[in-house]
C-alpha cells in the first residue's frame, strides 16, 4: 500500500473536483480509471470515491458572503509522506468539506484536482501541517478530516482545526427590510489527545468542561493555573502555554 501511495504522490495522481462515480470506466487508462478500478478491493479508495459522489464539491457561490476556502488563492506548499518530502505544489484548503485542492503550478487555467485522504500524507500549508485525521467532533460524532498537531506532549497532545459552517439566506419578508445573504462563517475548533489513547476528542472552551477532560490528579492544577495566567481557551497560543504546563506537571 505504501509503494503504491507513493507511485500517486510522486506522479501527482489526484482526484478532478469534478469527477462523479457515472465518468468512471471499467479500463484502468487513466488516473480516474484507477481510482475507480480499485473499488471494491481497497477500502480507502471506496471511501476516496464515495466522497466524490455525495459531497457538493463546486457550488455556486454567487452572492455568498464568505468563502469555504482557508485562502482565496492557491498557496506555494510541501506535500510529505510520512516525514519525507515530496516536492512543492500550489494548494487551497476547503474547509467546508474538508478537501485539499492541489495543482502543479499556480496557472490559473490549470484545473485544480482533490489530494488523495491518507493519514500518510500531510501538506504543510501556511503556518501549519494539515493531516487527515480520524476525531471525535463537538457532538460526539466520529469524523474524518485535517487536524493540525499544535503541541505534542509525552502526556497530552493538542491539536487545532479549520471549521467552516454554511447558513442559508433568506429573502425579505417585506420592502422594509434588506435581504439575508447565504454566508459562509469561519471558526476554530481545538481538540486533544492523551497519550495511549486511541482517539483524539474535541475541547470545549468552556472552563468546566475543559478542566473534566483531564486526569482527577490534574484538575484543580489546571483550573488554578487558568485563574493565575488568565488563559483564554478560545486562543490558540494560550492553549499552547497551558498544554506545555500541563504536561510538565503530569510528568
Amino acid at each position: 500500500m505504501k509503494q503504491y501511495l507513493l507511485f500517486i504522490i510522486s506522479n501527482i495522481i489526484l482526484i478532478p473536483l469534478h469527477l462523479s462515480a457515472q465518468n468512471l470506466s471499467p479500463a484502468p487508462t487513466s488516473e480516474a480509471d484507477m481510482f475507480s478500478n480499485a473499488r471494491g478491493g481497497n477500502p480507502t479508495l471506496n471511501l476516496v470515491m464515495m466522497d466524490i459522489r455525495n459531497n457538493p464539491y463546486q457550488k455556486d457561490l454567487g452572492d455568498i458572503v464568505g468563502s469555504p476556502y482557508s485562502t482565496a488563492n492557491f498557496v506555494k506548499s510541501t506535500l510529505f509522506y510520512g516525514e519525507e518530502p515530496q516536492g512543492e505544489f500550489y494548494v487551497r484548503y476547503n474547509a467546508l468539506n474538508s478537501i485539499i485542492e492541489i495543482k502543479k503550478s499556480a496557472l490559473p487555467e490549470e484545473e485544480p484536482k482533490q489530494l488523495y485522504a491518507d493519514k500518510e500524507v500531510s501538506v504543510k500549508y501556511l503556518n501549519k501541517v494539515l493531516r487527515f485525521t480520524t476525531y471525535i467532533n463537538k457532538k460526539k460524532e466520529t469524523k474524518n478530516g485535517y487536524l493540525s498537531l499544535l503541541y505534542d506532549g509525552k502526556a497530552y497532545k493538542l491539536y487545532y482545526r479549520l471549521a467552516v459552517k454554511y447558513s442559508e439566506g433568506k429573502a425579505a419578508a417585506n420592502s422594509m427590510v434588506a435581504d439575508i445573504p447565504s454566508r459562509y462563517a469561519h471558526f476554530e475548533e481545538f481538540y486533544y489527545q492523551k497519550v495511549g489513547v486511541d482517539r483524539i476528542d474535541y475541547l470545549p472552551s468552556s472552563k468546566g468542561k475543559f478542566i473534566k477532560q483531564f486526569d482527577k490528579n490534574l484538575k484543580e492544577i489546571i483550573k488554578n493555573q487558568i485563574k493565575e495566567k488568565n488563559i483564554n481557551l478560545d486562543n490558540e497560543d494560550d492553549l499552547i502555554k497551558l498544554f506545555e504546563f500541563i504536561n510538565s506537571t503530569a510528568l
